[in-house]
């Protein structure tokens, strides 16, 4: 299923550059839903964004001849209209039959509407189809069961009208948040609610109700909510009709303060509801690892600390486990007793999520008694049969014994020679009171002059860097504040870091033997039987490109990059890094082609691999937590652009940015363009080759990671934070421009600027002042941008405006007086970069835009 998120933000922007509705009605499709299609077109030019984009000229296209389109609405909404428009061409593609349908689950649908035998008599034509319908619905389907003959299919436009059945939706929400509880209040706008449903998310996509309010109630406390976490917050009013548009406001707790893990006394006891032993038993959820856990196969259960002596608990933390989401506790009740029989329940919460595994949520609570037992009672799961959990801890004071052990030793301490650069070492962690790992190398035994720190419940170390057949000698011990374990010792010499004259594939489906056909320090290059040995165009250029790429991003282990080219029986490529066993720990671009010239494509795609090489070994972390977001190539369109830029390549450089400006693409949303709105400005306007190392710089500091290896993918709004401290200001509205802004993205966004504490300005620094506009409506625009030669202007008002155009530095440009609602800027003579592009009405500024001007790209 494909989807799309129409947010309110682009619906505003319609309504204040004044465009009418279609409709007597409302058009249900532009209140802020999504939109889901059975079939998406590759091919983001006739994809399904087009479908209420309110443009006859654009269209949705398919190579099916039955297909249905769906829309869920944001408030139910009783529809008895809707249009749809035929596109431009070949009236065959026209949809002929089809059945409305409708539904408030998504599961279960009535059919509204039928229609047979329909017909477009003209391109563009919108027809307008009305029926008897009095039951509000959030779903609607149209099920296209033939077209009017054609193979294809096509339609420009789809829009639903109707009215909201559901009660007026509330507004004016506000949080304000106190140490133990987030007080919500709006104003009740509907007279005929029967409640108020209160919805909460603490990762933007998943929400919960945590409450149903009554009629006319305008004020809740939630008091589940943890510290150090940004919320997102729905009220929704209900009655028979169905439901209201959201009311939505957005609160960020702060940190909690220090207080002693009472979990931590030697001397407390942990037990749970079913005796649960082992390797998942109820001993592990206090042993200081997220990396074990505690699994019951029951939907619900108790866990019971007992602390003889007694305490004060004043916060408690839940660390969900590694796998299976359905199995995190979702509600549950904090109990606190001095027999083990009579309960007094300090913290009830509910609809509890773990976005993510290994997440730890720390809550506060108002308790001054000292009990001897704490009792985490869950009540229901997120819905698995088995509930897990990797960590309870306890937070507070209280009299106990304090560990005063040293940590023990690790132990089966195991070294692996890989590579003539590489020793991997794996041990046992038989501590469970370690603060971190200290490992030492040395080339004699005697001098340890390399020192690591790793983290606790670390087993698995990348020993990077090292020079070809020499022995290195390591030891290795467990730390914590009462001191140090015992060293561990091991050795290992690593391998030659000779290429081999033939290399035997053994990835994938390859199984060729390669021939070594050059080599220097920086680059081997191997060849497949059919390629022919007098192809060497590569050679000095790949050598090239593996310098810069260590210049800009560091060493990655290997000196060397491994360039394989095949003309016999594959194509595309694939990349491998010094993690990758399946390569042998190289460093590896291996391409399938025809490569007797030095053509674009054969240059642009070998680049591309080892752009995969940085991404996924960058700063000796194995894995690139961005791909699941930029997908096999956005990345690698900035990378190769700044590759060919900084080698001097101009005219490969220039097909780069040609081939790309203007590209589409499906994700995150259709129609984004990646490196004309978001990649192409960060390198413009930010310090273009450093920022882009910056990103991976920051990412090896604060992302997380276990042995070696990021353990988790980031979410759009970590994306944005991180780009935004590798470009070193705020790009959150250039996200906007580039994959629109939505309240998921605001949520995460706010909860990774407080997980990942790096800060950046809100604005790139300018040397104009910004007045705001009082009375200048939001639909000036200035585009494109970048531009090349040409900036087009829409203005408001027909009155006289002065355009100037400063640089950076503030020195004016170009200026230029103009009269109407639109006008042009030549910018050809102006030198690349930015600049401020200023309106002025005669009295002040009114409306400042930064605009990259890029006519030669070199």
């Amino acid at each position: 299923m494909i989807l799309r998120i129409f947010t309110k933000l682009s619906l505003s922007a319609l309504l204040l550059c004044g465009m009418s509705r279609v409709y007597a009605q409302t058009d249900i499709t532009a209140n802020g839903g999504v939109v889901t299609v059975q079939y998406s077109n590759g091919n983001v030019a006739e994809n399904y964004q087009n479908l209420m984009d309110n443009n006859v000229n654009t269209k949705y296209y398919i190579a099916q001849t039955a297909y249905w389109l769906g829309y869920q609405s944001t408030y139910t909404a009783i529809v008895t209209q809707y249009t749809i428009t035929s596109a431009n061409d070949a009236s065959g593609r026209d949809p002929k039959s089809w059945t409305l349908t409708a539904s408030n689950d998504g599961n279960t649908w009535t059919t509204i509407d039928t229609r047979t035998n329909q017909t477009f008599a003209n391109r563009f034509q919108t027809n307008t189809y009305t029926f008897s319908n009095s039951t509000g619905y959030l779903y609607y389907r149209l099920n296209v069961t033939a077209n009017n003959g054609d193979g294809d299919s096509q339609l420009a436009e789809w829009h639903l009208a109707g009215s909201a059945s559901g009660p007026a939706a509330p507004s004016d929400l506000s949080v304000t948040l106190s140490t133990y509880k987030a007080s919500l209040s709006w104003s009740d706008n509907a007279t005929n609610e029967t409640g108020f449903q209160i919805q909460t998310s603490i990762d933007g996509i998943n929400f919960s109700t945590i409450y149903t309010a009554a009629a006319n109630q305008h004020v809740y406390a939630d008091s589940g909510i943890s510290a150090s976490t940004a919320y997102e917050y729905r009220v929704i009013a209900v009655n028979a009709g169905g439901i209201s548009a959201p009311a939505v406001a957005f609160a960020s707790t702060p940190a909690a303060p220090s207080l002693t893990d009472i979990t931590d006394f030697t001397n407390g006891v942990i037990t749970d509801q079913y005796s649960t032993t082992g390797v998942e038993g109820i001993a592990k959820v206090t042993d200081n690892s997220v990396y074990s856990k505690y699994l019951t196969t029951h939907n619900a259960t108790w866990l019971n600390f007992k602390l003889p002596a007694g305490g004060v608990a004043k916060q408690y933390a839940i660390t969900s486990a590694n796998d299976a989401t359905d199995r995190d506790p979702k509600n549950w009740t904090f109990q606190g007793s001095n027999d083990s029989i009579n309960w007094i329940t300090l913290h009830t919460v509910t609809g509890q999520v773990f976005p993510s595994r290994y997440q730890r949520r720390l809550y506060l609570i108002s308790n001054t008694s000292t009990y001897t037992h704490y009792r985490l009672k869950i009540t229901a799961n997120n819905g698995g049969a088995y509930t897990q959990l990797a960590e309870l801890q306890i937070y507070g004071t209280g009299t106990g014994t304090v560990d005063t052990s040293i940590p023990a030793a690790p132990s089966s301490l195991i070294t692996q020679a890989v590579s003539g650069n590489q020793i991997i070492l794996d041990w046992a962690d038989n501590a469970s009171n370690e603060t971190r790992y200290t490992l030492e190398r040395s080339t004699d035994s005697t001098n340890w002059g390399t020192s690591f720190t790793m983290d606790p419940n670390t087993t698995h170390f990348y020993s990077l860097e090292l020079s070809p057949l020499t022995t290195y000698y390591y030891r290795l011990k467990a730390v914590n504040a009462n001191g140090s374990s015992a060293w561990v010792y091991a050795k290992n010499t690593t391998l030659t870091n000779v290429p081999p004259a033939t290399w035997k594939e053994h990835w994938f489906e390859h199984n060729q033997l390669l021939s070594l056909v050059y080599s220097n320090s920086s680059v081997n290059i191997y060849y497949d039987s059919a390629t022919p040995t007098s192809i060497t165009w590569m050679n000095q250029d790949f050598t090239d490109v593996w310098n810069y790429v260590k210049q800009n991003y560091g060493t990655f282990s290997d000196p060397k990059v491994n360039m394989v080219f095949h003309s016999n029986g594959y194509s595309g490529g694939h990349p491998a890094t010094v993690f990758d066993s399946s390569h042998d720990y190289r460093n590896v671009g291996d391409l399938g082609g025809e490569w007797s010239t030095r053509s674009s494509w054969n240059v642009g795609a070998s680049i591309h691999e080892i752009g995969h090489v940085v991404e996924g070994g960058s700063k000796g972390v194995k894995k690139s937590p961005a791909f699941a977001i930029w997908n096999d190539s956005k990345w690698n369109e900035i990378f190769i652009y700044d590759v060919t830029k900084r080698l001097g390549w101009t005219a490969d450089a220039q097909q780069t940015y040609n081939d790309v400006i203007n590209g589409q693409d499906n994700f995150p949303r259709p129609g984004t363009h990646w490196f004309k709105n978001w990649f192409y400005p960060i390198y413009t306007h930010a310090d273009s080759s450093a920022a882009l190392n910056r990103f991976f710089v920051l990412l090896s500091q604060y992302f997380p990671q276990h042995n070696g290896e990021y353990t988790r993918d980031l979410n759009m709004g970590e994306f944005i934070h991180f780009w935004s401290g590798a470009a070193q200001y705020n790009l959150k509205a250039q996200a906007d421009t580039a994959f629109g802004w939505n309240s998921t993205y605001e949520q995460q966004f706010k909860q990774a600027q407080i997980d990942f504490p790096f800060t950046y300005p809100d604005v790139l620094a300018a040397p104009i002042a910004v007045v705001k506009p009082t009375h200048l409506p939001s639909c000036l625009q200035i585009w494109p941008n970048p531009a090349a030669n040409t900036v087009y202007l829409t203005l408001p008002e027909d009155k006289q405006y002065t355009i100037d155009v400063y640089s950076v530095s503030g020195v004016k440009t170009l200026s230029q007086r103009i009269k109407g609602t639109s006008s042009t800027l030549n910018v050809s003579n102006l030198p690349d970069g930015l600049y401020i592009v200023t309106v002025t009405d005669g009295k002040k500024v009114i409306s400042k835009e930064k605009v990259v001007v890029s006519n030669k790209h070199n």
